[in-house]
């Protein structure tokens, strides 16, 4: 069955909007008229991503699908989990959910999967044929939870984890867009210094008869070079901007990007916990709901977004396949943090593994908050000293032509 968005007149002469199943045109007009509307248009909403799926490679595919977002993802794997805990089927479960989406997007999303299941497909397949697109950790789960048998736990448990993620990706944008802001903001009032205020007020002194003081012949050098190469300026910008971005598609650059990160002080302490929290969470969930813990890890690895921790965890996958614990094949991956490998060890002694982990992210992901409120406190003084630094040189290159001046006259 496909799905179809229509435009339809009521008999009050109202004009009515919706989506609806079927398995042609035909048959949609016919069920609108059954319901006493008149059908106006008619358009087959995943049509053109079937296309595209029909003529594109995968990883276009993924590329050209139109995201949902995480906190709509969230309310919605919520709701389809309550209903399956209260023994609704998965289908109903999922229209039902679906004629309740507060938006557009998700309405259609949702139908999509009803559709699909509909149909005989697993919610797995589903959300892999779906035009619309989701994290791969966020299938993998759920792939894992029909599996096991244990799709309800694991939508539960992933709506929770999704909605901790979702407040810690919060928190730390909130904490970061000060600093951003204030670099902006500079860059513009230096470059707005610069270009209209430095020529208008050093060409007072273009008719002195002793030279200018070194500082302020640095200033209007930089001052000309600036306003003659602005526009190009710019566009060198643009150009590493894209430049980078494209260099970034190839893997074998984005894991030297990912390791210059990953080893610089401070900065890379602070993206390997978030991604230990984050990691964390998600292999506990997958234990928890009886996930075996070599599928778990080769799942886990995919909420790694830096490649080289990504290839660590897949390293433990191996180890562990090879007869290792979990416990020994991340104290050799080197990267974990203490704490979090004697809890594992903990666990993995006493059977409370998924626990332990939980535990352990939760630690980290508060250890993350503290640790961005932190970068952000040491951030915005050595950004405003930097700031007040850059004003006083300009400043002192306008001043110092002037007193000259007043020890010539006096």
């Amino acid at each position: 069955m496909a799905v179809f968005e229509y435009k339809a007149l009521s008999a009050q002469g109202k004009n009515e909007k919706g989506l609806l199943e079927g398995d042609s045109e035909r048959q949609v007009r016919q069920a609108l008229r059954d319901k006493g509307l008149t059908p106006l248009a008619l358009k087959a909403v995943d049509k053109a991503a079937s296309k595209n799926k029909a003529n594109n490679s995968q990883h276009n595919q993924a590329w050209l699908k139109r995201a949902i977002s995480i906190a709509d993802l969230s309310l919605a794997t919520r709701q389809i989990a309550t209903l399956l805990e209260a023994g609704m089927p998965l289908t109903q479960a999922l229209q039902g959910v679906a004629s309740q989406a507060e938006t557009r997007l998700m309405q259609r999303f949702l139908t999509s999967l009803h559709s699909k299941v509909s149909q005989g497909y697993s919610l797995a397949q589903a959300l892999n044929q779906s035009p619309y697109k989701v994290p791969q950790d966020y299938m993998a789960t759920i792939h894992a939870g029909e599996e096991s048998g244990h799709l309800e736990a694991v939508l539960s448990r992933l709506s929770d984890t999704i909605e901790q993620q979702e407040r810690l990706r919060k928190k730390v944008q909130s904490a970061l867009i000060y600093p951003m802001l204030m670099v902006v903001v500079a860059i513009a009032i230096v470059f707005f210094l610069m270009v209209y205020v430095v020529p208008k007020v050093v060409s007072v002194f273009d008719n002195m008869s002793q030279s200018l003081p070194p500082l302020t012949q640095g200033l209007l050098s930089t001052s000309e070079f600036v306003q003659a190469h602005s526009l190009a300026m710019l566009a060198g910008l643009v150009g590493f901007v894209v430049f980078f971005k494209f260099l970034m598609r190839n893997d074998k650059w984005l894991y030297r990007w990912h390791s210059v990160l990953l080893r610089t002080p401070v900065l890379g302490k602070f993206l390997i916990y978030g991604a230990v929290a984050k990691w964390s969470r998600t292999l506990g969930v997958l234990v928890a709901s009886g996930v075996p813990v070599k599928s778990a890890l080769h799942i886990s690895s995919q909420v790694m977004s830096h490649l080289p921790l990504r290839q660590k965890v897949l390293q433990l996958e191996e180890d562990v396949r090879k007869g290792q614990s979990l416990g020994q094949a991340m104290q050799q991956a080197r990267i974990f943090p203490a704490l979090l490998l004697n809890l594992v060890q903990t666990g993995e002694s006493s059977g409370q593994l998924d626990a332990m982990l939980l535990k352990g992210a939760s630690h980290y992901e508060y250890h993350v908050e503290t640790s961005s409120a932190t970068l952000v406190s040491v951030l915005e003084p050595l950004l405003i000293i930097t700031m007040g630094g850059v004003v006083l040189t300009i400043v002192l290159a306008i001043m110092l032509p002037i007193f000259e001046m007043n020890q010539m006259m006096g």
